[in-house]
C-alpha cells in the first residue's frame, strides 16, 4: 500500500510539473528575477501572518468538534497538526488529513477513526461555504462575467501551431503511461472504494454536527477562516506593483476559483493553480506576463511557508507534549 501511495504521488507530481511547463512554456524566467527586486516584503510577511492566524482558527473549530464527541485536545497540538497537514500535502496529495489525525491520536489519545469523521465534516462545511460564495459572486457580478467570457483574448493560447511536434508526442506518451500506471496499480479501484466510504463518513460527521451546542460559533469560525484566506491573497496583491490596485472582490474571486485547482490530487495544485490565477487576474486587467509572475510569487511564498513551519511543527510536538506531561506529573 505504501509503495502504491509513493508511486501515485510521483505520478501526480509529474502531472503537475507537466501542466506547469505547459502554462509557462513561453515565459522568460529572467523577468521573474527582475520582478523580485520590486517585491514589498512587508506585505508578504503580513500575508504569512494572516495565513497562520487562519490555521489557528481552524484548530479552534476542530477543537469544538472533538469536544462534542466527549474528548479533550490541546489547542497547541491541534494548531501544530494543522500546520503539518499543509506540509504533508506538499509531498503527498491528500495525505495531510491523515497526518493531522495521526498526530492528534498520538498526543491526545482521540480515536483515529472518529477524527476522520470530523475531518470529513470540515471538508463538507468548507465546500458548502465556497459554493455559497461562488453562487453569490456569479449573481452579483453576472454582467461582469458575461462581458469577460465574450472577450476573445481572456483565454490562454492553446493553439498547437505554437508548439513543436516533439513536445506534443511526449505529452501523448506521458498520458498513455499515466493511464496504464493508474490501471496497473489499481488507482481507479482505490478511488471507487473511497467513494463507497463517503456515505459512512458523512453519517458519522453528521452525528457530530447534530450534537454541537454552539453551531453559530462553528459557522462563524468557518467564515472567519475564509475571510482570512481572502485577506491573505488580497494583502499579497500589495506586495507586487502591477496588482496593488486590485480590489478585495478580485481577491475573493481569484481565491475561490483558485481553490478548484485542489480538486485534483496534485501537490500544492502545481500548474492548475497557476493557470486559474493567471486567467482570473486577466479578468481584472492584469496582463498575462504580470499574472504569471504574481502566480509564481504567491504560490512559491505559500509553499515556502509550509516547508519552513512544517518541520518546525514536527520538532515542537515532542517538546510541547513532554513539557505538558511533566506539568501533569
Amino acid at each position: 500500500m505504501k509503495k502504491r501511495r509513493i508511486i501515485s504521488s510521483i505520478i501526480f507530481f509529474l502531472i503537475g510539473v507537466t501542466l506547469f511547463w505547459f502554462v509557462y512554456r513561453n515565459f522568460k524566467f529572467s523577468e521573474l528575477l527582475n520582478a523580485l527586486k520590486d517585491i514589498r516584503i512587508g506585505w508578504v510577511i503580513a500575508s504569512v501572518g494572516l495565513g497562520l492566524l487562519s490555521h489557528f482558527v481552524r484548530a479552534l473549530r476542530w477543537k469544538m468538534l472533538i469536544n462534542t464527541m466527549g474528548y479533550s485536545a490541546g489547542t497547541t497540538n491541534l494548531f501544530l497538526s494543522v500546520i503539518i497537514l499543509y506540509f504533508t500535502n506538499l509531498i503527498i496529495p491528500r495525505g495531510g488529513e491523515i497526518s493531522r489525525c495521526a498526530v492528534v491520536t498520538k498526543y491526545e489519545n482521540v480515536p483515529f477513526v472518529k477524527l476522520v469523521g470530523t475531518v470529513f465534516l470540515e471538508r463538507i462545511t468548507d465546500l458548502s461555504a465556497f459554493l455559497l460564495i461562488l453562487l453569490i459572486l456569479v449573481i452579483c457580478q453576472f454582467s461582469f462575467f458575461k462581458t469577460v467570457m465574450s472577450y476573445p483574448g481572456f483565454k490562454m493560447d492553446f493553439s498547437f501551431h505554437h508548439m513543436k511536434i516533439v513536445p506534443i508526442l511526449l505529452i501523448f506518451i506521458f498520458l498513455a503511461i499515466l493511464v496504464l500506471a493508474l490501471i496497473k496499480f489499481g488507482i481507479f479501484h482505490k478511488i471507487y472504494l473511497k467513494l463507497k466510504q463517503v456515505k459512512g463518513e458523512f453519517i458519522e460527521g453528521a452525528a457530530v454536527i447534530q450534537h454541537l451546542t454552539e453551531k453559530l460559533k462553528y459557522f462563524m469560525y468557518t467564515f472567519l477562516i475564509l475571510a482570512l484566506w481572502f485577506l491573505m491573497l488580497y494583502v499579497m496583491f500589495f506586495a507586487f506593483p502591477p496588482t496593488d490596485r486590485l480590489t478585495f472582490m478580485a481577491a475573493v474571486l481569484t481565491y475561490t476559483f483558485g481553490t478548484l485547482a485542489y480538486l485534483l490530487p496534485i501537490q500544492a495544485g502545481i500548474g492548475t493553480w497557476h493557470f486559474i490565477v493567471i486567467n482570473c487576474l486577466f479578468f481584472y486587467g492584469i496582463d498575462k506576463e504580470s499574472g504569471m509572475i504574481f502566480a509564481l510569487i504567491a504560490h512559491s511564498f505559500t509553499s515556502l511557508i509550509f516547508l519552513i513551519f512544517g518541520p518546525i511543527a514536527l520538532a515542537l510536538l515532542p517538546l510541547v507534549n513532554n513539557t505538558s506531561s511533566k506539568k501533569q506529573e
